[in-house]
């Protein structure tokens, strides 16, 4: 009896303490009640379909999981073709604002994700520029994170759009390798230091100036690494971001196996109607052809030159597309004027004479440093080369300096009635021919302020004058946009009109084009000439923009910069001119020399930077060749790899 007593007691306590636990559990659910389970994020979830098939997509990744995690919008459609479009939105903005649009896509049988950038839409509010660096370098990561996430969920193929400040974003995530196939960067842009300075934005935020800061959310230094397909729109009259700003991005993506700008004459705006049927046909195409310039044709490069790869007999010098390197290629251009004084130089044997000594003068000083002079003359200092029998201009050429043509078709277009193309072009010729003369063989390099209906006509193609190279439009460009010159790495120009230097059109690189553009004074917006007659700090301005040019140079391109002057600011009188060659002397001494010696900059003439630029162009070419017909989700060629650390130069004295 007292067992069984022990055992109900036992039971009792057992149900006594079941009873608290319950209790305990209902006072902590009333003091705190669970939340709401939230409703779930609408995925891509695979479905049995025909052709096209997707690849298998590999086992989800925790990335997955924070993709999911991101408020945003995706739709499947039921005609789906198996490939994915994003959607990246741009300031002020949010994942709805793409509605119509993802929904004319989604009726071509793609499916479509938005989402909200960082401080937007659910995910806070932007305050202004300081939130940029975070807002971008977060972003671009979700956009590498949601290519993975829509290929695991069985996209074959996954596509991008963008605008503005969502280009931005997504600039940044294509050279973050995302696995994105084709982009279309509406109103796109590069360099946000540039863009800051032009562009009607806010207020430039703290960190414009710091260069680890923009290497790390600027496009300027992602878009390079991109293989994909990518197309820009950009707005002619955008003063938002400045057009300048979308070429840039654009002259970026040189890895890009099809790259293509499409021009509107819109301001900061791209709506749907503007860019629909382009994007229908890029995302729709599988094949195209790129084109080569008949001047990247003729380069010549070793015969394993374009892979990639700098291999057994290449170096920077034969193979610099391959055998990347840091060096910034250094000119100095010397105009020549058919006047100076009042008087022609065929006019006067004694006159020229004393203008021919002087320039010998200033050529063996530049040999003493190891350096080069790019001439280029106007046609009566060539004539009178002749006629006198003099031939410095020879002698020069022969000396290794460059000889090329002055023609005064810019601010003189006006006093020259050249009011034609053909009227231009004969002007032209004339002047190659005096000077064609005067050295014995054709010059192919020519300056000058350039305002004629095809560019191209000037360069080498049926009809054309057969130059290769162009420089000198910095200075009337400044002139018209109070833009500084911000271009350090030449490129081929389109057949564009150059009566307006504001359009920007002519900025962009044409791989069909026939004459390349040598850009000098890098970031220079005032004087574009030195004159050390009068003034003893002649040389400031080129040693800000030489300084300049060095830090922001890129072994992955070729890097150019140039000074400038004309033959009489040497002077005329002896101590003049005894003066003014001690300012070059002192200037290359203390300046430049060093910075050869350190391997840092390698002097050379307009004639050999242009034929180094094509050798790069046609590695580029043969690379970017081999990458038409592969997904960026294959392996691709190597490439080498630039070091990254930083160069420090001297500050100027005050």
């Amino acid at each position: 009896m007292r067992r069984r007593s022990m055992t109900r007691t036992s039971a009792s306590l057992a149900v006594i303490l079941l009873l608290v636990i319950l209790a305990g559990v209902a006072y902590l659910l009333w003091k705190k009640p669970l939340k709401p389970t939230p409703k779930p994020t609408p995925t891509l979830t695979p479905r049995p379909r025909t052709s096209p098939s997707p690849k298998p997509g590999p086992s989800k990744t925790p990335g997955s999981s924070k993709v999911e995690e991101i408020p945003h919008i995706c739709h499947k459609p039921k005609n789906w073709n198996g490939k994915a479009i994003i959607f990246v939105h741009g300031l002020g903005g949010n994942k709805e604002v793409w509605a119509d649009d993802m929904k004319a896509f989604e009726e071509l049988g793609y499916s479509t994700f938005s989402f909200d950038l960082p401080f937007h839409g659910e995910r806070g509010r932007y305050q202004g520029a300081e939130q940029l660096p975070d807002l971008i370098r977060q972003g671009s990561e979700e956009i590498v994170s949601i290519a993975g996430y829509l290929r695991e969920e069985g996209a074959s193929e996954v596509y991008l759009i963008s605008r503005s400040l969502g280009s931005i974003v997504s600039a940044v995530a294509l050279g973050k390798e995302a696995k994105i196939d084709k982009a279309v960067l509406l109103l796109a842009s590069a360099d946000l230091q540039y863009v800051f300075k032009y562009g009607s934005i806010e207020e430039e935020p703290s960190w414009i100036d710091d260069v680890e800061t923009l290497r790390e959310i600027d496009p300027l230094y992602f878009l390079p690494n991109y293989t994909g397909r990518i197309h820009f729109h950009l707005g002619k009259r955008d003063s938002l971001l400045t057009p300048e700003a979308g070429v840039f991005a654009y002259n970026a993506a040189i890895l890009s196996r099809e790259r293509k700008i499409i021009w509107h004459d819109r301001s900061h705006s791209m709506p749907l109607s503007e860019y629909f049927d382009d994007t229908k046909e890029f995302f729709e195409s599988e094949e195209f052809e790129q084109k080569v310039s008949e001047l990247v044709k003729g380069a010549l490069i070793p015969s394993t030159g374009g892979d990639g790869v700098c291999g057994k007999g290449e170096s920077w010098e034969n193979s610099p597309f391959d055998c990347k390197k840091k060096v910034l290629l250094i000119a100095f251009q010397l105009h020549i004027e058919e006047v100076v004084e009042g008087k022609p130089y065929d006019s006067d044997r004694a006159f020229f004479e004393e203008y021919a000594g002087t320039l010998e003068r200033l050529a063996s000083l530049f040999e003493k440093h190891g350096a080069k002079i790019s001439i280029q003359t106007e046609k009566n200092f060539a004539i009178a080369d002749v006629k006198f029998g003099r031939y410095i201009l020879k002698e020069l050429k022969e000396r290794g300096h460059g000889v090329g043509v002055q023609s005064h078709m810019g601010h003189h277009i006006t006093e020259l009635h050249l009011n034609t193309d053909e009227k231009k072009l004969l002007y032209t010729l004339e002047v190659k021919e005096a000077v064609s003369r005067a050295i014995g063989c054709e010059p192919t390099n020519i300056g000058g302020g350039f305002e004629m209906e095809n560019v191209n006509l000037l360069g080498v193609v049926e009809g054309g004058l057969g130059f290769t190279s162009m420089t000198a439009v910095e200075k009337p460009y400044n002139a018209r946009t109070k833009k500084a010159p911000k271009w350090l790495h030449p490129w081929i120009l389109p057949s564009t009109q150059m009566m307006d230097l504001s359009d920007p059109s002519w900025l962009a690189h044409d791989p069909g084009g026939s004459i390349v553009y040598i850009p000098g004074w890098y970031a220079n917006e005032v004087g574009f000439e030195i004159d050390c007659r009068k003034d003893e700090n002649c040389f400031e301005l080129a040693t800000q923009s030489l300084y300049r040019a060095l830090e922001d140079a890129d072994c992955r391109f070729i890097n150019v910069w140039w000074f400038s002057s004309h033959l009489y600011q040497t002077g005329r009188k002896e101590e003049e001119v005894e003066r003014v060659l001690d300012a070059y002397d002192k200037w290359l001494t203390e300046v430049v020399d060093p910075l050869v010696k350190q391997g840092k900059v390698k002097w050379m003439n307009f004639d050999e930077i242009a034929e180094f630029y094509l050798k790069w162009e046609k590695e580029r070419y043969l690379f970017t060749s081999t990458l038409t017909h592969k997904s960026v989700d294959e392996e691709s060629c190597p490439v080498a790899s630039c070091s990254k650390g930083l160069s420090v130069f001297p500050t100027l004295e005050d």
